[in-house]
Formats: C-alpha cells, sequence, structure tokens
C-alpha cells in the first residue's frame, strides 16, 4: 500500500485547491450560504462600505497577528464577475496582513487568508446590513461609530419596510447590533439632538439615558440644557423639570397663536369670495341681464353695492388684524428663544418648593398615623408645636 496522504488546510484530493474555478465553481459559491476557504490575499479586495470604520494602528495589529496569530477570520463574498473575494468584515486585519513582509505572510498563510465566504447572491442592501453587524460583532467601536451603525441601519431597513420585507426597523436594528430594542430606541431618538448635545453625547459627556429625555424637548429647552451643563457641568432633575415646564408652556402659547392666526386667514379667505360674487351679481345687474324692473334694479343693485362697502371694510379689518398678529407672532418667537437665567430660576426655585410642599404632606400623613405617639411622647409634642408655629409664621408673612 502506498503511503497515507495527509491533507493541508487548502488542499483537495488533486492538490492545492483552484481558487480561479470554472464556471460551476463559481455558481457554487455564488448560491451557498457559506463556506470556509483559505484565500489568497491577492484574490481579496477592500469593500468601499467599510470606509466609515477607522483603519488606524495597522502597523500595531500586523505586529500582534505576526506574534499571536489572527484571532478572528475574514468575512468575504464572492464577486462573480470579478472573479474576486470582497471583504465584509476584517478590513483592518486584511490591510495589516498585506503589509507584512513577504516571507512571513507565506509562513503564517501557506495556502492563504483564512475567510468566511458569505452567500453573494445577496441584495446590495442585505450585504451592507451584513457588513455593519460583522464590524459590529469584531470591534470595539466607540458609541459615535455605533450611532452610526444604528443611523445607516435605520436607513437600509426603511427601505426594506417599504418593500414589505419587514415590519419593525427598531427591532431589526436591535437583533444587528445584539441589543435591547428599547436601546435601539433610546440610539434612534438620540438623533433629535442639537449639534452641541449630540457632540456630548459622542465624547461621553451625557449618558444615553440623559440624551433620550433631551431628545424630547424641542431646541430652546435643549440649549438651555448646554447653557447649564456648559456653566456647571451637570443638571439637576428640579431644573429639567422647570425647562420642561417653561417649554411646554411656550408650545401652549405657540400652538393658541398659530390657531387663531389660521382662524383669521380663513375667515380673510371667506371674505374675499363672498366680495367676488357680490361683484359678479353687480355686473349681471349692470349688464341689464336682469328681469326686474327699472326701481327694483336700482335698489337691488344699491343693496350689493352696499353689501360690497361692507364686505370690504371688513376685509381691511381682518387685514390689519392678522398683520398685527403676524408681528405679535414674531415677538412671541423672540421672547420663546431668550428667556433670562433669572426666569428659569425662578421657576427651578417654585419646583423645589413645590417638592418640599410634597414632602411635607407625605410626611402629615405619617404624623397623623402615629398621633398617639405625638399624644403621649412629651418631646414629639414640643417639637411638632414648634413646626406648627414656623408653618404659622411663614403663612403670616406670605400673606403680608
Amino acid at each position: 500500500m502506498g503511503a497515507k496522504k495527509v491533507f493541508k488546510p487548502g488542499q483537495t484530493a488533486s492538490g492545492i485547491l483552484d481558487t480561479k474555478g470554472g464556471d460551476k465553481l463559481k455558481q457554487m459559491r455564488a448560491t451557498s450560504n457559506y463556506n470556509f476557504q483559505f484565500i489568497p490575499k491577492e484574490k481579496i479586495i477592500p469593500n468601499e462600505k467599510n470606509k466609515n470604520y477607522s483603519q488606524d494602528n495597522i502597523e500595531a495589529l500586523s505586529e500582534s497577528i505576526t506574534v499571536n496569530g489572527l484571532r478572528h477570520n475574514l468575512s468575504v463574498i464572492f464577486d462573480v464577475e470579478k472573479n474576486m473575494y470582497r471583504i465584509v468584515s476584517g478590513e483592518r486585519r486584511f490591510h495589516a496582513i498585506d503589509i507584512m513582509d513577504e516571507n512571513v505572510y507565506k509562513e503564517l498563510f501557506p495556502t492563504g487568508i483564512p475567510c468566511k465566504v458569505e452567500k453573494s447572491s445577496i441584495s446590495e442592501i442585505d450585504e451592507e446590513i451584513m457588513l455593519i453587524s460583522a464590524n459590529h460583532d469584531t470591534r470595539e467601536t466607540t458609541i459615535e461609530e455605533k450611532r452610526w451603525e444604528i443611523r445607516r441601519l435605520k436607513e437600509l431597513y426603511e427601505t426594506k419596510k417599504i418593500t414589505g420585507e419587514i415590519t419593525n426597523i427598531t427591532k431589526e436594528i436591535a437583533k444587528q447590533l445584539n441589543m435591547s430594542q428599547r436601546q435601539a430606541i433610546k440610539y434612534v431618538n438620540a438623533e433629535k439632538l442639537i449639534p452641541e448635545l449630540s457632540d456630548l453625547l459622542n465624547q461621553n459627556g451625557i449618558s444615553l439615558e440623559d440624551a433620550n429625555k433631551f431628545s424630547r424637548l424641542d431646541e430652546w429647552a435643549q440649549l438651555k440644557i448646554v447653557e447649564l451643563l456648559s456653566a456647571k457641568g451637570s443638571i439637576d432633575p428640579s431644573e429639567l423639570e422647570s425647562i420642561k415646564k417653561i417649554s411646554q408652556e411656550k408650545e401652549l402659547e405657540n400652538k393658541r397663536s398659530q390657531e387663531e392666526l389660521a382662524r383669521t386667514r380663513e375667515k380673510l379667505d371667506e371674505r374675499d369670495r363672498h366680495i367676488a360674487a357680490l361683484e359678479r351679481r353687480i355686473q349681471q345687474l349692470q349688464d341689464s341681464k336682469s328681469q326686474l324692473p327699472e326701481h327694483d334694479l336700482k335698489e337691488e343693485l344699491k343693496y350689493v353695492s352696499d353689501a360690497k362697502e361692507k364686505a370690504e371694510h371688513e376685509k381691511q379689518r381682518l387685514q390689519s388684524q392678522l398683520k398685527k398678529m403676524k408681528q405679535q407672532q414674531k415677538e412671541l418667537e423672540v421672547r420663546n428663544t431668550s428667556v433670562s437665567s433669572d426666569e428659569l430660576k425662578r421657576i427651578t426655585q417654585f419646583a423645589k418648593t413645590e417638592q418640599t410642599l410634597q414632602l411635607l404632606e407625605t410626611n402629615f400623613a405619617v404624623l397623623k398615623n402615629h398621633k398617639k405617639l405625638l399624644k403621649s411622647d412629651a418631646d414629639l409634642k414640643i417639637r411638632l408645636e414648634v413646626l406648627k408655629n414656623r408653618i404659622i409664621d411663614l403663612y403670616n408673612e406670605i400673606e403680608m
């Protein structure tokens, strides 16, 4: 018997695996879900979509692979037309291997770079989704990179939702990035932040939880939060509640103003239609198309003309009112962007006072449940008397 044949990675019974392959092999590569292969670096090409991920510290990574070996295989897709393998995940690893000394490369990868070959008959959208997911799994992404991943996945899944392939975008994002749907929603909401707060989130200046809260506020409120963070580096709950309260009041006032403007415009349009109808009637009467007697014709002409004059006066009044309301709307917008620090401080103090009164009411309920102790214990009774006198004094000061 002949010696037993020992196969090495990347070999078959007939020798080294044919990396060029015929049409049948190409078809098999394109339609298979995925397979594992050792691929020469000359047959691997970068992926344009990987440019969104940093490609720094390549030299250090190359040295690490030389010493410790390749810890994660590359993920690639076979391009039938180019007869090349396009990288899905492992761009940095590929460049780190590519810059190696040729002798070192041949020693470490005699039959090629180990690669997971993904199914290549997928759409461009699914390929990019796979690319983002694979990079997320193998990289320590910054919060800025993670936000880009979620933003881009949202765009891709919106297209798939239109075609009916999916129904819940955030659920799909969460699944691809191995996070809860609740966390995915917070990241999506963070896209509503103004640039200043968005930068703070990227730099870990605020938490994702805070970013989610701030994203629900309007631009004015978010700018106020930036001011407070810049001034003292933090914002306490009472200040946040105060900002919310001011913002809600502004929104309500603005809504009322907009509704009033809309009603006035509607009245003005109605008046224009009425005047146009009266003008047509006058024209008909003047053209003598009416069969009315001359006396009645004069009477109707006078009646319609008077009505038209009255309608025009009403139109002028509405136009003047609309102009005044527009000016008031502009002034309101200016006020909405320039609430003073003193006003914010006043509302914050008011919120704190409300919290204190609420606490006092809660404690009063507790005291009431222990009235027997208050009656029997002299020390407790004295302290309750002192508290009563202080409350009376405060009330008298407020009334003065």
